[in-house]
């Protein structure tokens, strides 16, 4: 089977599909968005400002860029299936053109419909939608699926003295209050904790440590690697559990989370996983002190790169 997968980096998580890929016998192409071919880069200040005004008319230089470069990318190539994530990222023609080169055209949404609504004048290409935000596929009738467990060198290890209490990582937003919020808990609780987040704009924090760089993926599993457990923010517009809920998962490590969804789960274990109210942050000593317990190795699968792709790319896994 022959499978081209677009994106945009994302971190690098969608590199982990790669060795799965290989064990399922799939030959997967990646585009990313950003990255050569599709990496797009003004020429110059003039042609930054042409570009703005092109784009009021409805001219828009960066998808005119994208659209040619996917387009020379596949030429004559013909693929058993394409999956799209973040599609609102590409234009209506790009769509069509990779939609007549393959038998299956599907869409993996890494945002909810109120978090990115420009994604839905998209989605009339392909043949199934994919999203791990409950309600959208309630609503729209989407296929539900979840994020999978970045398998990675760093999640196979195994770890005895962790430096660090909790880890996160994350971007500067509303979360933010509730991020601080959590850091002072733990200071409270005399627990040490890193916590990154990453803005534009350089800022100071007593809490936390503000960077302007964004991480890759390696580095991040690098620094779970050293901690007991990680934290994570639901974003106000998303139910979807995060990838972070899913490291937590592949490297063994408790996770404090705001998304009280996570409890509708067969992984769920309120031993490893403590559900706050973002409002009134309070962390209990029994959870804090207490030892992580493990997952049944039946229930962990599911979410293994290698059973997304299955779910994802309708395969018998009896193959």
């Amino acid at each position: 089977m022959k499978v081209l997968i677009i994106s945009s980096y994302i971190f690098g998580y969608l590199e982990h599909l790669k060795p799965a890929l290989l064990k399922l016998d799939i030959e997967a192409e990646f585009l990313y968005h950003g990255k050569a071919p599709l990496n797009f880069e003004y020429k110059n200040k003039i042609h930054h400002v042409t570009s703005f005004f092109k784009k009021a008319i409805g001219l828009n230089t960066k998808m005119s860029f994208r659209h040619n470069a996917i387009h020379n990318f596949v030429e004559e190539t013909t693929y058993d299936q394409v999956l799209v994530i973040h599609p609102q990222y590409i234009p209506h023609k790009t769509h069509l053109f990779l939609k007549s080169h393959t038998n299956r055209y599907i869409t993996f949404l890494f945002d909810s419909m109120s978090k990115m609504p420009r994604q839905k004048p998209v989605l009339k290409h392909f043949d199934e939608v994919f999203s791990y935000e409950k309600a959208d596929c309630e609503r729209y009738g989407f296929q539900f699926l979840t994020n999978f467990i970045p398998q990675s060198e760093y999640s196979r290890r195994s770890i005895t003295t962790p430096k660090l209490n909790f880890f996160n990582i994350s971007t500067y937003d509303e979360r933010f209050e509730t991020l601080e919020s959590i850091a002072l808990e733990l200071t409270k609780h005399q627990l040490n904790y890193e916590f990154f987040v990453y803005s534009s704009k350089n800022k100071i924090s007593k809490t936390v440590q503000f960077i302007t760089k964004k991480l890759d993926c390696d580095f991040v599993h690098k620094k779970i690697l050293k901690a007991n457990g990680l934290v994570d923010i639901q974003r106000v517009d998303q139910k979807g559990l995060s990838f972070r809920v899913f490291e937590s998962l592949g490297f063994r490590k408790k996770l404090i989370t705001t998304n009280a969804d996570v409890a509708n789960y067969d992984f769920y274990n309120p031993s490893n996983i403590l559900i706050v109210n973002p409002n009134k942050i309070k962390l209990t000593e029994e959870f804090l002190k207490s030892s992580y317990q493990d997952i049944s190795p039946n229930i962990l699968s599911q979410y293994k790169p290698e059973n997304w792709l299955i779910k994802i790319l309708n395969l018998n896994p009896s193959n």
